[in-house]
This record gives C-alpha cells, sequence and structure tokens, in this order.
C-alpha cells in the first residue's frame, strides 16, 4: 500500500483536473464560466499544500486533511444525490461527483490506516 501522503498527492491532483475540466468543459458546452467547478480544484489545491505536513508525520495537518476529505465527500454525496434524484440524466457534473466520492474514501481509508499506525508506534515507543 502506498503512504498516505502519496494516496493524498494523488487525490488532490485528481481534484485539481476534475475542477479545471470542469470549468472548462461547461465554457465549451455553453459559453459561460461556471466557478462552482472550480470548488474540487480548491479542495484539491488546500490538500495539496497538506502533503508535506502529512509526509513528515504532523497530526494537525493529517487531521485537517482528513476533516477537508470528509467534508468533501459529504457534500460530494448530496450533490450526487441531489442530480440522481431530480430529473436531471447522469452527465458530467455526475461523473465528477463520483470521482469525488471514491477518491476521497480512498484517501481517507489510507489516511485511518495512517493515524492508526501511528498511534500504535507511539504506544510501542511509550512501553520502552
Amino acid at each position: 500500500m502506498k503512504e498516505a501522503y502519496q494516496i493524498n498527492k494523488i487525490y488532490s491532483i485528481i481534484l485539481i483536473l476534475a475542477g479545471l475540466i470542469g470549468i472548462t468543459a461547461r465554457y465549451f458546452e455553453v459559453g459561460d464560466w461556471q466557478f462552482t467547478a472550480l470548488i474540487p480544484a480548491f479542495f484539491g489545491l488546500v490538500l495539496f499544500f497538506c502533503t508535506t505536513g502529512i509526509q513528515n508525520e504532523n497530526a494537525v495537518i493529517g487531521h485537517v486533511a482528513a476533516l477537508l476529505t470528509s467534508l468533501l465527500i459529504i457534500m460530494s454525496v448530496v450533490m450526487l444525490s441531489k442530480g440522481i434524484l431530480g430529473d436531471a440524466g447522469w452527465s458530467r457534473k455526475q461523473w465528477i461527483f463520483l470521482i469525488v466520492i471514491v477518491g476521497g474514501i480512498w484517501s481517507l481509508r489510507s489516511q485511518i490506516v495512517y493515524f492508526k499506525t501511528q498511534r500504535k508506534r507511539k504506544a510501542s515507543k511509550n512501553k520502552s
């Protein structure tokens, strides 16, 4: 399994690309800029800057990254359910939400495993 910081970096790049593709596709389809498409890119940028802190085992930054990832997953699930349950068809937005959810779960799982490993390591160090 890859380290949590590597998975966080990959997920943040996916989010940045999803936001940029979303705003670009909207411009070419409709002809206007919808800046809400940059929400994943903003989260991706913040998570990208958290990567170094996660790599250096900074617990605060790791928890901030986990909180932001959880918030993004929840927002995407809500928005995906609105699109699926509404009269809208399965479009570009739904695919982006699905990518954000799956990637977020993957990233969050790696962060949880990382936190558990870090706690076990600190507990065994304190026993010695």
